[in-house]
């Protein structure tokens, strides 16, 4: 494996490989690691990693960096985890942890009403599909889709549907929203990722109030360059080729640290941006009447599960969340994992204080199930045993350990269509 292959480019060499079903049940034991074979990526990832042990940096992309920045990881206590601090009032430790974890996020907006806007109602069969704006801070608003089921018992338990990276900044919400006369190319995108279904469409039909936004710098966030307009590119007036879409993708990940060195350079985070937008979304859903604020979940794919994994930590009004191809414990992406990681999800400071499951564990008592693909090439296998047996102890520990749940199936970075059932199961037990 190329030493210099990023998250991005792995992420769309594996949209181009066709997907695997899902197989096995949910499980609170850690995921196991794929039997080699022909043609498993993660077996042959796993094989150069073990060719590689004996090299002076590990064949780590760091190269002769790696020492220092792994002495500087390990010297870390992160003291305020909560298998760690061990607290005996939860709620205070969830006060304190979630204060630190805002104070690192660095974006501080003023609170703003959501003057939201609905600009367009669908009637989709089973349920309403509404096109909307509101506001998350003074200056920024974002377009939305709300999607509310048509025979239900209101009010109804609410979602925050949280779109994926994927390398691919073209589209956004519309992932996980099918809409008619949609672009063959993101088609075929929801097809790898999704198995071609829209999982919100599914909630809906279901009884779920479901909303998704654009995560910053993707869908009508996108980045837009003044010589797109000159010519004529980049626009969502037309059905534009695989081609210049697969060019715009390429260009927008090229810049992708530039967005993130020029945030962190102007005093804020790419990951409090995240962070902020999905709270305010929650502001908005909980103030639909035809939405139960007390019955609140999210579900994410990739950094959609990033996303999810913070909002479930950081918003006390979430009592579920599923996290999809996104959960490890960060202490083994070095040395080899290192260049899979993107600059949206990085909270600077965190690791001396948490690891990524800690942020999660914030939830208890609310449920959370983690999926994860056994072929999944992101994330290092011993990183995500290593997350899945942290929470399950956190949940152990405060007597719910049926409150969380892990699914692994035998397939690459996606939501197959067995884990959007669990994914409602899940809620329709816990929401």
């Amino acid at each position: 494996m190329s030493q210099d292959l990023s998250r991005r480019d792995l992420l769309r060499t594996m949209a181009a490989a066709a997907a695997v079903p899902a197989v096995g049940v949910p499980s609170a034991a850690p995921a196991g690691l794929p039997q080699a074979e022909n043609g498993n990526p993660m077996t042959r990832l796993l094989a150069r990693i073990k060719a590689d042990k004996d090299l002076k940096w590990k064949g780590s992309p760091l190269g002769s960096l790696y020492p220092f920045i792994k002495k500087t990881q390990e010297e870390a206590t992160q003291s305020m985890a909560f298998l760690k601090a061990k607290p005996t009032d939860l709620e205070a430790w969830k006060a304190e942890v979630r204060a630190k974890i805002f104070e690192l996020l660095q974006y501080h907006p003023q609170t703003f009403e959501p003057r939201a806007r609905v600009l367009e109602r669908v009637d989709r069969g089973d349920y309403i599909q509404e096109y909307l704006k509101f506001r998350t801070t003074p200056d920024i608003e974002l377009g939305a889709y709300l999607l509310l089921p048509k025979h239900a018992k209101f009010p109804v338990p609410g979602v925050v549907a949280l779109h994926d990276h994927g390398g691919f900044y073209y589209w956004g919400k519309e992932k996980v929203i099918q809409k008619d006369d949609e672009n063959p190319v993101l088609t075929r995108y929801r097809k790898q990722y999704y198995a071609g279904l829209s999982y919100p469409a599914t909630l809906a039909r279901n009884g779920y109030a479901v909303i998704a936004i654009d995560m910053y710098y993707f869908g009508e966030r996108r980045l837009i360059l003044d010589s797109d307009i000159r010519q004529g590119i980049n626009t969502w007036s037309k059905m534009e080729s695989e081609e210049t879409i697969n060019k715009l993708n390429h260009r927008n990940g090229q810049k992708e640290c530039w967005v993130g060195r020029n945030l962190e350079d102007v005093g804020i985070t790419w990951a409090g941006v995240l962070c902020w937008d999905d709270i305010r979304t929650v502001d908005y859903l909980v103030s639909r009447p035809e939405v139960d604020p007390k019955r609140i979940a999210c579900v994410g794919l990739s950094v959609g599960g990033w996303r999810s994994n913070f909002l479930a930590g950081l918003d006390p009004r979430i009592k579920a969340a599923v996290v999809v191809g996104w959960m490890t414990s960060f202490h083994q992406i070095c040395p080899w994992f290192v260049s899979y990681t993107i600059p949206a999800g990085n909270v600077p400071g965190l690791w001396k204080h948490l690891d990524y499951p800690d942020v999660g564990s914030l939830l208890m008592p609310g449920a959370m199930l983690v999926v994860h693909g056994l072929r999944d090439t992101l994330f290092p296998p011993d990183g995500v045993k290593a997350a899945f047996k942290n929470l399950a102890t956190c949940y152990e520990t405060i007597g719910k350990p049926e409150r969380f749940k892990t699914y692994t199936f035998d397939g690459p970075h996606s939501f197959p269509a067995r884990a959007q059932q669990l994914m409602l199961e899940w809620f329709n037990r816990y929401v």
